[in-house]
């Protein structure tokens, strides 16, 4: 029974750490674009020229 263990290559890792870069700074844009689209320091919609 041979023990076989799946050495990636550098570029490969370095791709996956790109990728993986990418993908965290995409979801933190969002949060934040949808933080600041939520509005929290301003009035809400419903009470805008009342």
């Amino acid at each position: 029974m041979d023990k076989k263990t799946k050495i990636d290559s550098r570029g490969k890792r370095i791709g996956m750490f790109v990728l993986k870069t990418i993908v965290y700074f995409g979801i933190l844009m969002a949060l934040i674009y949808l933080y600041e689209y939520s509005g929290l320091t301003s009035v809400h919609f419903i009470y805008n020229e009342f």
